[in-house]
């Protein structure tokens, strides 16, 4: 059910060539003049390098990161795909459960609350797959709304009452096309958008946020092939976009996931997972020392810091509170260094948001 994209070699030479000549500001569709890059030798090695220490991704320098503000974390959610935890539990309400269900208000109340104890009060939450939003208007897709509509109910309740926000993590717009994501944008904008609890960008910018599961390069050239109309809501958010299956030479508007670790060309937005690799045959746990280290670089973003997945075992990003010892991905889910401690990566991520000076909510 979860998402798979693949880019040509011709397609991602096109694209450098791309994005390093003039731009437009995919966050809001308006020209802005060059594409703002880190040094192209740099980001073009850390792109399809990924065995190095993440320090070197457009790293800022050791005075820069002492004296900048810390980021806002943020962590993604996954609300479906259950059975992809290939016996992977996690801990929620004192069970190790196999199958956790956003469903359930008290389960929502638990996890959150362990997120919100990581130091992390915002959340993307993963409504990536079209069969998600279907009311009979996607062909071929189960109809799959009316299951997931309560959950998002629960999230916003919980968000509530724990002073909490979230955001919406939206799919693939190559494979439903701009027509079709922009509608479901207007939903988010009529029913989500304007609650105190949706998450607004802020730094100076107010719109609502919204991340697509699509590399930026790639946004960049559709949105500037859409017709206005086709993308009327869409223009209205502030919007991050992701890296997939294939290396990329990152844009400003990445640095949101979902694999690996990866920024923005700006610095602004980091992501780290505790899974290596880019493409699914890559897939692989990493251990201690470098999770640790993924973690200390991430808080060098200077607005937002994205921390994995807490449950996603689908593709593997997750660093919440998890029995590992039993899946059946061992490769995917567990490290020899840390299969026997379920709190290693949440433990690391509460830890190192907490040692960070001036850490924004």
């Amino acid at each position: 059910m979860k998402r798979h994209h693949i880019l040509s070699k011709t397609a991602l030479i096109a694209a450098v060539l791309l994005f390093l000549s003039t731009g437009t500001d995919l966050l809001a569709g308006k020209p802005s003049g060059p594409f703002k890059a880190c040094p192209v030798s740099a980001a073009a090695e850390a792109a399809t390098n990924f065995t190095r220490e993440p320090a070197d991704l457009c790293a800022p320098s050791a005075r820069a990161r002492k004296a900048a503000p810390a980021p806002v974390p943020v962590t993604h959610i996954m609300v479906c795909c259950r059975s992809n935890g290939a016996g992977t539990r996690f801990l929620v309400n004192g069970e190790w459960n196999p199958d956790h269900d956003y469903s359930d208000i008290g389960q929502v109340r638990d996890i959150f609350r362990k997120i919100k104890d990581a130091g992390i009060n915002v959340v993307s939450v993963d409504f990536t797959n079209p069969s998600m939003w279907n009311l009979g208007d996607v062909p071929g897709e189960p109809l799959l709304w009316n299951t997931f509509s309560p959950m998002l109910d629960n999230i916003v309740q919980v968000c509530r009452e724990m002073d909490m926000q979230f955001f919406l993590f939206l799919g693939n717009p190559a494979a439903w096309t701009f027509k079709y994501w922009n509608r479901i944008a207007g939903i988010v904008l009529d029913r989500w958008a304007d609650l105190p609890v949706y998450r607004k960008y802020g730094f100076g910018d107010d719109r609502p946020m919204l991340v697509m599961f699509y590399p930026g390069w790639e946004f960049r050239r559709l949105w500037d092939q859409t017709p206005d109309e086709e993308k009327d809501n869409l223009a209205k958010f502030r919007i991050g976009t992701t890296q997939v299956n294939d290396p990329i030479l990152p844009v400003e508007t990445d640095g949101w996931g979902y694999r690996n670790y990866s920024s923005s060309s700006d610095g602004k937005v980091r992501f780290v997972s505790p899974n290596s690799g880019v493409g699914p045959d890559q897939w692989e746990r990493i251990g201690a020392k470098a999770w640790q280290e993924r973690m200390e670089w991430v808080m060098g973003a200077t607005e937002y810091a994205v921390v994995g997945s807490y449950d996603d075992t689908c593709d593997a990003i997750f660093w919440g509170i998890a029995d590992c010892s039993e899946s059946t991905r061992v490769k995917h889910h567990a490290n020899p260094e840390t299969v026997d401690d379920p709190y290693f990566y949440y433990e690391t991520v509460k830890r190192t948001i907490a040692s960070c000076p001036h850490r924004k909510k």
